[in-house]
């Protein structure tokens, strides 16, 4: 479980979504008065980043004797999912529904500290895994309406069916008809973990949206650097590479610009962790040929997406690191 600090906090953003949400649901009156009395004694509001403190008081705000435990879920219940607004986002920096999640789990701390995401693959299934913070007893309602949140996001990136969903704690019995109404899935009451689980081989699902600026993708990891505590500047790299490539921009240049340094910068934070730009480069290059091969595209495709502006180049770079070629490969991959 991750430890909670003073400083947990969640992005204004994410604070205003959801007060959008519960506009849906709760009294005018009462909402403003909670704002008020939540945001009024502080000065956190025009601030990039609000305590998670202020969130759960709002949360036990607008709830106060009303025993409804899915409040929040019926607020987030609101939100925007659809998937023309999902391709508008960072997400649309993927080209494959797992790419997304995984840009999904990475930039969760960007929105809020309430909980980290990791994707789980087993040989039929994949699990979404949701690790509470500590230090928050309370939060019950907030991480269901985030667990209720992400399912719809999974549906909207293009996850057809989810065989389970698990929470932490047992609502009353009276409820839990109401839980499973509401996720319009199975709900497993009291696990150790949350989870939301699914078919492994839905995830291979290529997704039909045009691509977001990279700038867009930037903005979010840079967002991210400032709340690490020792930035990995390897895997800041790694994330923009890919759509760099795409459009023929994957030079150190154009990364150190969208990371806000200088390329002389972000050369010698890549070499104090032990590596190079063009070793990074080299590496994406040669996963994400194998990757997008591996899908069925073709090698003028692949070429394309990975940089290369002529295929011969491509197949002299694919020979070299897997010691066959492109056709090849796909008829009988290396191990």
């Amino acid at each position: 479980m991750l430890e909670a600090t003073s400083e947990s906090s969640v992005s204004r953003e994410h604070f205003l979504t959801t007060v959008k949400g519960l506009r849906h649901v709760v009294e005018p009156a009462k909402l403003e008065k909670s704002l008020s009395t939540v945001i009024g004694r502080h000065s956190h509001l025009a601030s990039a980043r609000i305590p998670l403190e202020r969130l759960l008081e709002l949360q036990a705000a607008v709830t106060g004797d009303r025993e409804d435990p899915l409040l929040m879920a019926k607020a987030y219940s609101h939100l925007n999912y659809d998937p023309g607004f999902m391709g508008r986002t960072f997400l649309a920096g993927a080209l494959s529904l797992d790419e997304a999640i995984s840009l999904l789990c990475r930039y969760m701390k960007v929105n809020s500290d309430l909980c980290t995401l990791k994707l789980q693959t087993y040989p039929e299934s994949a699990t979404l895994r949701i690790t509470p913070a500590a230090g928050y007893p309370g939060a019950y309602e907030q991480l269901d309406a985030m667990v209720y949140s992400f399912s719809r996001i999974l549906v909207a990136l293009g996850i057809e069916s989810i065989d389970l969903i698990r929470l932490n704690h047992v609502p009353p019995p009276a409820i839990q008809d109401q839980y499973h109404r509401l996720f319009s899935v199975p709900v497993h009451f009291g696990s150790d973990e949350l989870t939301i689980e699914f078919a492994l081989e839905q995830l291979d699902r290529q997704l039909d949206w045009e691509a977001c600026p990279v700038e867009k993708l930037a903005r979010r990891e840079r967002r991210l650097k400032q709340l690490q505590g020792q930035p990995n500047w390897q895997e800041s790299v790694e994330i923009l590479i890919p759509p760099l490539s795409r459009r023929g921009e994957a030079h150190i240049d154009r990364c150190a610009n969208l990371l806000a340094v200088s390329p002389r910068s972000l050369q010698r934070h890549i070499r104090a962790e032990g590596s190079t730009f063009r070793d990074i480069l080299d590496q994406s290059r040669r996963k994400l040929a194998r990757n997008y091969l591996a899908r069925g595209y073709s090698n003028e495709v692949t070429a394309s997406l990975i940089g290369y502006r002529q295929t011969a180049q491509f197949y002299r770079a694919f020979r070299e690191w897997f010691g066959c070629s492109p056709s090849e490969y796909q008829h009988s991959p290396p191990p």
